[in-house]
């Protein structure tokens, strides 16, 4: 039984990846990610592919297919040094993995990464998941 009791909506994320995607996994579908490609990696380091398909591993590992992550743009990206390509492969990313219903449906049933390397962005799963 917990000590204390907090009501939360949303829990908000500079670098997800620090938290863990695994260790946040039981609480998919529970309370409300919202989250930013992770800060000290791929958006500042990674290239624009990388965050490209970080996109897709944030609204997999966070949320559900019915919902649950939320993206924002970090607000001092030049503080950072993120380049404005990666800027706009958040952009694109967004465009191609935030709607959900967009997202081939077997990719929700495609097993998430297991250990995550801070600068590595595995793949997407295969068109053909069967």
């Amino acid at each position: 039984r917990p000590e204390f009791a907090l009501g939360l909506d949303s829990i908000e994320f500079d670098s997800p990846r620090m938290s863990g995607y695994n260790d946040l996994e039981q609480y998919r579908g529970k309370i409300m990610f919202w989250g930013c490609v992770n800060i000290q990696s791929i958006y500042t380091h990674g290239t624009p592919e990388e965050v490209e398909r970080e996109v897709w591993h944030m609204v997999r590992n966070l949320g559900t297919k019915d919902g649950g992550f939320g993206a924002y743009f970090y607000p001092q990206p030049k503080v950072i040094r993120v380049s404005r390509k990666n800027i706009k492969a958040f952009e694109k990313g967004l465009e191609k993995y935030g709607i959900y219903s967009n997202i081939p449906s077997k990719w929700w049933d495609y097993p998430t990464i297991e250990n995550w390397n801070d600068f590595e962005v595995p793949p997407l799963p295969p068109l053909d998941v069967k």
